[in-house]
């Protein structure tokens, strides 16, 4: 029994703890690439669909960092730029919601 319990709570640990950068398709089209690039470091995923969260434990350098986040769909492809604050590579948790007019960048501390 306390090994169930002890295994049970590794579980619910890991599934709440999620990635450190939380990224959300706002978009509103499935797209076929997502590339996140945070200074020199940078991650793609594949087949993200409309509305879909997905994360990474990408890190943020200290002090303002670029964040270039490129998107794209079988017709179109798009990029924003965005300039985080100094303190990002303190945060337990970035959120990033994107979409083709706008990027809204979240810190939690």
């Amino acid at each position: 029994m306390r090994k169930i319990l002890v295994l049970a709570a590794i579980l619910v640990i890991t599934a709440c703890g999620g990635q450190r950068v939380q990224l959300n398709n706002g978009t509103g089209l499935d797209l076929i690439t997502v590339t996140v690039t945070i200074g020199e470091n940078s991650q793609t995923w594949h087949d993200i669909e409309a509305d879909k969260t997905f994360g990474s434990d990408i890190e943020f350098p200290s002090g303002a960092t670029p964040i270039l986040l490129e998107w794209e769909t079988l017709a179109e492809q798009w990029s924003m730029e965005y300039i985080s604050i100094d303190s990002a590579f303190a945060a337990k948790r970035i959120s990033i919601l994107f979409a083709p007019d706008e990027m809204s960048v979240n810190y939690s501390f």
